[in-house]
């Protein structure tokens, strides 16, 4: 995994998608269905598309999705359930008597991710796919290329029609090779977005816990009603006692170790992975409110007896490539000469 993990830090890697379910929202309801469903306010433009979360009625994450406007219609993108567990919650709580209907897309997603994703993505699919503003999609007869990514580099789902996906993911393979083009795995891409501070619904998102403690409130709307609004309104109106916090250790950490300042017992390790690109162990946190801060080095993680001195920080914890590779004057070819600065910064 850590080869993948240079790849995709430095160059190009290209995963399957199996892990997203794509859906599509059509009929004359669909806006008004999904707003009823959707946790955050559906201000989206033809093209744009915007993350958000499904919650159940405990205000707990359900699915971790992208809502994207089509027109009138809709694309959702959803990681966490099962797609049949996905339709049928939609169908569930979608207000009665609106009419929209709920389909999974016929194609199969690839993506790619790294900071000279956009120039391979241009290579094989057009300039009008490396092009795309992050939070956009474009739509063809060969395919919709949705631009997101939870890496902290350049990112594109590819949704190819069931036909053409060997064609394109064969064209990818083979035009990669200039890039040094690697296969990534889920695992990988997991490690990569806990180390940008993105949220894993696999993991910290099945704790039981609320956007308020995941630091999530700014996928979440409180002007509306929707799916578990009154529960996360009632949370919020009775104040979270512990939330989320980044953190980096040179010895092993594992998820369940408790954290403790001097021998006070403040939370406990949710998720955790080693940073092949640091050279440390990076973790995030569940630590009561009054000491989930980043900055502080006086924390400790024990385990079986042993303390291990933990540092927190706040994400990203990667100084990522792709914030200096720019597509108007960079190229994979071209590397060597463009002045980076170093994946992690003194802090």
């Amino acid at each position: 995994m850590d080869d993948e993990i240079r790849a995709l830090r430095t160059s190009v890697a290209l995963a399957a998608g199996d892990h997203v379910t794509c859906l599509r929202v059509e009929g004359e309801g669909a806006y008004e269905a999904l707003d009823h469903v959707v946790a955050c306010d559906l201000f989206l433009q033809d093209g744009q598309m915007r993350p958000s979360l499904l919650l159940d009625e405990e205000a707990r994450p359900f699915a971790d999705i992208h809502v994207a406007r089509d027109d009138e219609s809709f694309f959702l993108l959803a990681e966490g359930p099962s797609p049949e567990a996905l339709v049928a919650f939609l169908k569930e709580h979608f207000p009665a008597g609106v009419e929209a209907t709920v389909e999974r897309c016929d194609g199969t997603l690839l993506s790619l991710h790294g900071p000279y994703a956009w120039e391979l993505c241009t290579t094989v699919l057009g300039p009008d796919v490396g092009s795309l503003p992050y939070l956009a999609f474009y739509r063809t007869d060969s395919g919709v290329f949705f631009r997101s990514g939870k890496t902290g580099e350049y990112g594109y789902d590819l949704l190819i029609p069931t036909g053409e996906v060997d064609a394109v993911r064969e064209a990818l393979v083979r035009e990669g090779a200039a890039f040094d083009l690697a296969h990534a795995s889920l695992p990988a891409l997991e490690q990569c977005a806990l180390e940008n501070g993105f949220f894993n619904i696999r993991r910290e998102g099945r704790a039981g816990l609320s956007p308020l403690e995941l630091g999530l409130q700014w996928r979440v709307s409180y002007r509306k009603d929707y799916v578990g609004s009154a529960a996360l309104r009632a949370r919020r109106e009775a104040g979270a006692k512990a939330r989320v916090v980044w953190a980096v250790s040179g010895a092993p950490v594992s998820e369940g170790d408790e954290v403790f300042l001097d021998d006070q017992r403040i939370g406990h390790v949710l998720a955790v992975g080693f940073s092949v690109i640091r050279g440390e162990w990076v973790a995030l946190l569940l630590l009561d409110r009054p000491y989930a801060y980043a900055g502080i080095d006086r924390y400790e993680a024990r385990s079986a007896g042993e303390r291990r001195p933990i540092r927190t920080l706040s994400a990203p914890l990667i100084n990522n490539r792709s914030l200096y590779v720019s597509p108007q004057r960079h190229s994979y070819r071209g590397r060597d000469e463009s002045k980076m600065s170093p994946f992690v910064l003194p802090s």
